[in-house]
């Protein structure tokens, strides 16, 4: 899924795959995960719905920092 993403980060272009993250675009991305029983349901999700723009990747460290700026996930004060 990650390499038919880009394979590469798409803020910084870092491309070690250790550390690639699949990111919700708009959000929501805790919500989608905890609405399928098993994680192997929620991949086979994703691979169909690859090509609908809702899906990015991004390091470790920008997803994070995308979370933060967005207050995506929890409250951040």
């Amino acid at each position: 899924m990650i390499e038919k993403l880009g394979g590469k980060c798409i803020k910084c272009d870092f491309s070690d795959l250790r550390a690639l993250q699949i990111d919700h675009i708009n959000g929501g991305g805790n919500k989608e995960v905890k609405s399928f029983t098993h994680k192997d349901k929620y991949y086979s999700f994703i691979e169909n719905e690859i090509t609908t723009g809702r899906y990015q990747i991004l390091c470790a460290n920008c997803n994070w920092i995308k979370r933060y700026e967005q207050k995506e996930g929890r409250s951040y004060g």
